[in-house]
């Protein structure tokens, strides 16, 4: 029979007092056993302790009163409106503790903010008779009065003198020049400029300061990797530089400013960039990484800096910083040794720009969003991703009032309203607005399966490579990038 016809017959057969055992809620027959409406049940939980009646429960249930309606239940609809209302109270009982833990803290937190920035708080929990001290690293103990306020001191002690050494690291000056810096690693590669004496690496065109230098760069770089890391896959080639590693990228590491964990003291360095505001006084531009604030620095306001200066001597390509031509004389011009992609053959010539191309095709996602918990496989893709949650738009138009979330959407909205198509093609003069655009079209005419496809035209090849047979004979023939390069 159809279910809904079979509630039907139960419902007229209540109806025309054929039969009284009827259930309330679910119309199946009560007449094997059922509970009255009026039965009293007393519930004690850890959260509530009641007498009362299922009709106070459908009252509070809001379930519809009606006497003339089955004022019995079936065992399975009495179970279920007790846990329902058992579920009830302790979602609103719940609800009420949240609200008071949270009024707690916020009240704590106001107070807080009267406090000097430069001075750490600490919150401990204290009952009746039981005292509960909650640190980051310990689960909570139980511990009596006394010792919590010891342990309280002990902690104000250790933040006041953590923050004493961070400001006397800020005092460190050159006595050559006079220059402060903020620690001793950045006063030795200050001091290289005013070192007559060079210790160039036997293995590369790098020079240093001292000879220690050169043997902790050769320890790094050239020396045989055969030691590996427990904990991840990297090599190393001495025990040194393995604890150094493992001190820097597996050892948790807690903020002393906000009290947050992290994995390993690199993001932690990374994390501490935020708390410090890197705000260019003459635009009003924030950034999070300390070298990329100064860099902008020296720019800023100033069109001169902002025009290339260095300007390589083979394919007169010109640069901002001398760093950028160094790079393109190795991977370009093969001056020095360079390290190839895998996948892809594409040059670096550094290990740590390798590895940073080489997610592009292993997808691995290392780097993880705070608001939301989304992965990304680039940092700059973190970065782009975070501004979606924040807001920000921090690259504004020259020429219209937008503003956009890098600088590349920047550029090609420029390109787009206000320049139009500027790269042509030399095959078709065929113009387009971005780079990219331009080298698919051209990639085109060198398929024979496209309609583009011009059997004349040759496919562009780099031929610097054999511009000559060694970096000796490259040397001699470019003596003012050997200069460049031994700097």
């Amino acid at each position: 029979m159809d279910p809904e016809a079979d509630i039907t017959l139960r419902a007229l057969k209540f109806m025309t007092s054929e039969s009284n055992h009827v259930c309330r809620l679910c119309f199946a027959s009560t007449e094997k056993e059922e509970v009255s409406l009026e039965d009293i049940v007393t519930l004690q939980r850890s959260y509530l302790n009641e007498t009362l009646t299922f009709v106070d429960m459908f009252r509070e249930l809001d379930v519809l009163e009606e006497p003339s309606l089955p004022q019995v239940l079936c065992v399975n609809c009495a179970t279920m409106t007790i846990n329902t209302y058992l579920f009830k109270k302790l979602s609103q009982i719940s609800t009420e503790y949240w609200n008071k833990i949270l009024n707690r803290i916020n009240t704590t937190l106001d107070q807080s903010q009267t406090i000097s920035l430069n001075v750490q708080t600490a919150y401990f929990m204290m009952k009746d008779n039981e005292h509960y001290l909650f640190t980051s690293r310990k689960r909570h103990t139980l511990r009596n009065k006394k010792t919590v306020l010891n342990k309280l001191k002990e902690i104000g002690k250790t933040k006041q003198s953590c923050y004493k050494v961070k400001k006397l690291k800020t005092s460190v000056m050159c006595e050559e020049c006079g220059e402060k810096f903020t620690s001793n690693c950045h006063l030795v590669k200050h001091m290289k400029v005013h070192s007559n004496s060079k210790y160039p690496c036997p293995q590369c065109p790098k020079v240093f300061a001292t000879q220690l230098q050169v043997e902790e760069h050769a320890e790094r770089v050239h020396y045989p990797k055969k030691i590996s890391c427990s904990k991840c896959s990297k090599m190393f080639s001495t025990e040194k530089m393995l604890r150094l590693h493992d001190k820097l990228h597996h050892v948790a590491a807690i903020c002393k400013l906000c009290f947050v964990q992290f994995p390993s003291k690199k993001q932690l360095r990374v994390h501490l960039d935020k708390h410090e505001v890197n705000k260019c006084s003459r635009c009003n531009k924030s950034f999070l990484n300390k070298q990329t604030f100064k860099f902008h620095l020296r720019i800023c306001g100033n069109l001169d800096d902002r025009q290339p200066s260095f300007f390589c001597d083979i394919c007169h390509k010109g640069y901002v910083r001398k760093n950028g031509l160094r790079t393109h004389l190795k991977t370009d011009h093969g001056f020095g040794n360079v390290l190839s992609c895998n996948w892809c053959g594409k040059k670096f010539d550094a290990i740590s720009r390798l590895n940073n191309h080489i997610v592009k095709h292993t997808k691995e996602k290392k780097f993880h969003c705070e608001h939301c918990g989304g992965k990304f496989v680039t940092q700059a893709a973190l970065v782009y991703h975070t501004r979606l949650h924040t807001g920000e738009r921090p690259f504004p138009c020259d020429m219209c009032n937008e503003s956009f979330l890098s600088a590349s959407r920047r550029m090609e909205h420029k390109q787009r309203k206000h320049f139009g198509p500027t790269k042509e093609c030399h095959i078709c003069h065929i113009k387009f607005i971005t780079g990219h655009q331009l080298r698919k079209h051209i990639q085109r005419h060198y398929n024979p399966h496209s309609k583009l496809f011009v059997p004349e035209a040759v496919a562009p090849f780099s031929s610097y490579q054999s511009m000559a047979a060694n970096s000796n004979d490259k040397a001699e023939q470019y003596p003012n990038i050997s200069k460049l390069l031994s700097m």
